[in-house]
């Protein structure tokens, strides 16, 4: 069985989350445990504290490092260590799909205020990841959007288990962007689903969305073609 955590100040966050989706078909079907460690359970003092004004100046505060390595030592001291940050690279399918191979535990840690002191990244993340280049208030919502994907791969959580490989990024266009898709009716507002779709030729449907997928990914995202 697979296990992850989030590290974070914001647990019901989290835990409204493992109700929905993937999240809910992991845990429900017994592949994976998600928990929700709440930072504050590792505070430094009685009220709650776990950061402190930055050394050198500036706004905001800084996640302290102490309870950050307390709470990663609770769940598991061999556990891949992931911090959701604007400066860490790319996150993309791919990385998905490795992660979701590892069998070592995943441990997210969700920073907040003006961020997480440098030496936690330093001494116990393996891996920094971003969304893209904007800031979030914290890693919470990359975070969940990372496992999201992440539980995607494990077999058995989809129902249907060609969904994640199907998905934009997937085996489409050479990793492009998905297809456009169609339900009913097949008329709305004028607009009708495409007559190839309805033809039943598997053939020439296959050719039909490997074109769209590419004419999709010249559109929008050029730097994905090879």
């Amino acid at each position: 069985m697979k296990s992850y955590s989030i590290i974070t100040i914001l647990p019901h966050l989290v835990e409204a989350y493992k109700e929905l989706g993937v999240f809910r078909a992991a845990t429900e079907k017994g592949l994976a445990t998600i928990a929700a460690i709440n930072l504050r359970d590792f505070a430094m003092d009685k009220h709650g504290t776990v950061d402190g004004p930055p050394y050198g100046g500036g706004d905001g505060m800084v996640l302290r490092p102490e309870p950050i390595s307390e709470a990663l030592k609770s769940h598991s001291e061999k556990a891949i260590v992931i911090c959701p940050s604007p400066g860490g690279k790319l996150w993309s399918q791919r990385e998905a799909l490795y992660f979701a191979e590892q069998s070592r535990p995943i441990s997210f840690v969700c920073g907040r205020f003006g961020g997480i002191d440098q030496r936690i990244i330093d001494t116990h993340v393996d891996y920094e990841f971003s969304l893209g280049d904007f800031i979030l208030s914290g890693g919470e919502l990359p975070a969940l959007a990372m496992l999201d994907s992440i539980l995607r791969f494990i077999p058995g959580v989809l129902g249907h288990s060609a969904s994640a490989e199907q998905d934009s990024f997937g085996d489409v266009f050479e990793g492009g962007l998905e297809y456009p898709l169609y339900t009913r009716p097949e008329e709305f507002e004028g607009h009708k689903v495409p007559e190839v779709l309805l033809s039943g030729n598997h053939k020439k449907i296959a050719a039909w969305r490997a074109q769209k997928s590419k004419e999709r990914t010249v559109k929008n995202r050029p730097d994905l073609i090879k």
